[in-house]
């Protein structure tokens, strides 16, 4: 059972995570974020000192989310060959379709601060360690891989992203490709 410091934390960030899905960036302070998670500022700054830290620790966590995620699509797949490259895209899309907001935070945050960006390499790196043991041909789990990153990147950076649909049909055809690969 987590501890009641733990569920606090963890309650900051998911309110800090619905302030910004709710309005965006610009309305998350930390009185916000106290106020609506029912906690003293007092409370928040014992877990984040400041809003700096708040952000990074909100990256950490939405990095976490998008690992066991990953982790629970994987488990959940009866076919051994590809189930991981099916997994990273089941995560990407929930990830995606929920998280998409928060997702260019998470970007900056990595940019900034030299700690969250080599937590956030390493577990992506696990990741990809499990893409390149997959049974598949290592070279279409790369092309998926960049396929996702591209998919990231055109709706963070909002260059050209693909409309829900569009975006539905290239997340089937990746999976097509790791049943199909030989």
């Amino acid at each position: 059972m987590d501890s009641k410091a733990e569920l606090k934390r963890q309650l900051i960030l998911d309110t800090a995570k619905q302030i910004i899905l709710d309005h965006d960036f610009h309305a998350l302070t930390l009185d916000a974020v106290a106020k609506q998670a029912g906690i003293s500022k007092g409370g928040l700054l014992y877990h984040f000192p400041n809003k700096d830290a708040l952000i990074k620790g909100l990256a950490a966590y939405i990095f976490e989310e998008v690992c066991v995620n990953f982790h629970k699509y994987a488990e959940n797949d009866s076919n051994k060959k590809g189930k991981w490259t099916r997994a990273f895209i089941e995560a990407s899309k929930h990830d995606l379709e929920h998280n998409a907001a928060l997702n260019i935070g998470v970007f900056a945050a990595s940019l900034l601060d030299p700690e969250v960006s080599k937590n956030i390499s390493d577990g992506y790196q696990s990741i990809l360690a499990r893409l390149e043991q997959d049974g598949i041909n290592p070279l279409t789990a790369t092309i998926i891989r960049l396929a996702l990153d591209g998919l990231y990147y055109s709706q963070m950076l909002h260059i050209a992203p693909l409309d829900k649909e569009r975006q539905n049909e290239v997340i089937q055809q990746l999976v097509r490709m790791t049943r199909e690969d030989s």
